[in-house]
């Protein structure tokens, strides 16, 4: 609210000393109060669309659709991603959670939970029989290792073990000179 529109609403007997002295402080300390409030009143469409949402309603956003246990608390009221890239693959995630839900438990369901997550590909699950179940990580994301198991343990049916292991890197097929076998 501008401090013009605190002046106007002012009784005339105040607005009009409210130009200088101690009334255009306080008007300035209530214009100062009210502009975060307007601010975000003014884009409030923005606060839940995950793409423009604040890093710290990200994290809110995530407890509505369950993947609040993605999230670090910090304080009594402020989370933050405990994905390696931060708030974005969160902000994906909770983009695609309507397709993750329906797909929960699935092979399907684990390697894009993964993908989105990681923002890596070349994940397998393999049904390794008897309610287990192999996820393979490729090489270059040995370091999101942590972070997968912890996903694969929340997405996994709940009646299934899972283990969680990194595919050895293929090895580069040697040069030999010329003329050797």
């Amino acid at each position: 609210m501008a401090r013009t529109a605190l002046r106007d609403s002012l009784p005339q007997v105040m607005a009009a000393g409210a130009d200088a002295g101690p009334m255009a402080s306080l008007l300035a300390a209530a214009d100062g109060m009210h502009q975060p409030i307007s601010d975000v009143l003014d884009h409030l469409e923005t606060w839940f669309h995950t793409l423009s949402a604040p890093d710290k309603m990200v994290c809110y956003l995530a407890s509505w659709v369950d993947l609040d246990w993605l999230t670090i608390p910090e304080t009594a009221t402020e989370s933050r991603s405990a994905l390696p890239g931060g708030t974005g693959p969160l902000r994906d995630l909770i983009g695609e959670s309507a397709d993750l839900a329906a797909r929960r438990g699935t092979v399907g369901g684990i390697v894009r939970f993964l993908e989105v997550a990681t923002k890596r590909t070349g994940f397998t699950v393999q049904d390794a029989g008897g309610f287990h179940l192999r996820v393979t990580v490729p090489a270059a994301a040995e370091d999101v290792v942590e972070t997968v198991s912890r996903i694969v343990s929340a997405t996994k049916p709940a009646h299934v073990t899972a283990e969680v292991t990194v595919a050895t890197a293929a090895p580069h097929p040697e040069t030999k000179p010329e003329g050797q076998p």
